[in-house]
């Protein structure tokens, strides 16, 4: 089944409205928990005297709202996590025409599970501006990338292939949440807790880095020559091409910190297994290689969506 442009637009902006209202109605009732021990220990929070925004009040239970709102943003991504992950890979699976097509071939169902991603995402940036000195830049620079290519993707009406590969680097955000939920509530001497800790490692570093990057240069390589061919304007290239390189700096970046979260692994053993993610890099990008090559000559001509000014 295929909806019109149209229609597909005004889909994907009925299930972001609605996506946004139940994300907020998710995290405004969770977000009034009390601190708890682990928080106010950890960073020494006293009463609140001269500066109540950074202090904590032990009479009303109330503390700084970075701190207040943690439960409530963890449980809101991981729900998030589940869900788009869920849809990339449902769409991946039941709709082979996505492989054919990488750049032009869409779907309704994964313009349903982009604005659902594109709600959350909303909801990122806002936190991110309001507690900017908490997060900080990386974290809304992500955010905001995010909201961009979901945005290109799902009312562009294009790339859903690579759509669906951005949305399972969200795989790792179940792991990563579910370790400082076991740090909040006491479970960190657990066997438990170890096994998630290396599931996040193992998770991050294969999915965001070892298939990411490689799938980033496809999208890229592809986006490139659709751009030589006027198939894609000239703006639309030079922002994907950015976010390309924001999202693959974040996740390089973000993967050498939790690459030590890993204490148990000795120095010489981190650089071995960095070497053998290099070389299934340069092994998935080979193998692209080759079939784009072997598409090209035996693959019919096919309509083409319009040049773009």
């Amino acid at each position: 089944m295929c909806f019109p442009h149209s229609s597909s637009q005004l889909l994907g902006l009925q299930v972001m409205m609605a996506s946004f209202t139940v994300f907020c109605l998710i995290w405004f009732g969770i977000a009034k928990r009390p601190t708890s021990n682990r928080i106010r220990e950890k960073y020494n929070l006293k009463n609140a005297v001269g500066d109540p925004s950074n202090q904590y009040d032990p009479i009303s239970g109330q503390s700084h709202r970075f701190f207040k709102a943690e439960l409530a943003t963890r449980v809101l991504s991981t729900l998030h996590a589940v869900i788009v992950c869920y849809g990339a890979v449902h769409s991946l699976l039941s709709e082979p025409e996505l492989y054919a097509d990488m750049l032009w071939k869409t779907s309704p169902v994964c313009t349903f599970y982009f604005a659902v991603s594109m709600a959350y995402f909303i909801g990122d940036i806002i936190l991110c501006v309001v507690m900017f000195k908490e997060y900080g830049t990386l974290f809304l620079i992500h955010a905001l990338c995010g909201l961009f290519g979901l945005t290109v993707i799902c009312f562009g009406h294009k790339f859903h292939f690579f759509g669906c590969i951005g949305l399972l680097w969200e795989m790792s955000t179940v792991f990563l949440n579910n370790r400082w939920l076991m740090l909040e509530y006491g479970y960190k001497r657990t066997t438990l807790f170890v096994v998630n800790s290396l599931a996040l490692v193992l998770c991050f570093i294969v999915v965001r880095v070892v298939l990411g990057c490689p799938f980033s240069y496809m999208f890229w390589s592809q986006l490139s020559a659709a751009r030589a061919e006027g198939m894609v304007g000239r703006w639309t290239y030079l922002a994907v091409t950015f976010m390309l390189g924001g999202f693959n700096f974040l996740n390089i970046f973000w993967a050498y910190k939790v690459w030590h979260l890993s204490p148990h692994c000795a120095p010489d053993s981190r650089f071995d297994v960095w070497l053998r993610c290099l070389s299934l890099q340069q092994l998935v990008i080979g193998g692209y290689r080759m079939v784009v090559s072997s598409n090209s000559r035996q693959r019919p001509e096919k309509e083409r969506p319009e040049k773009e000014s």
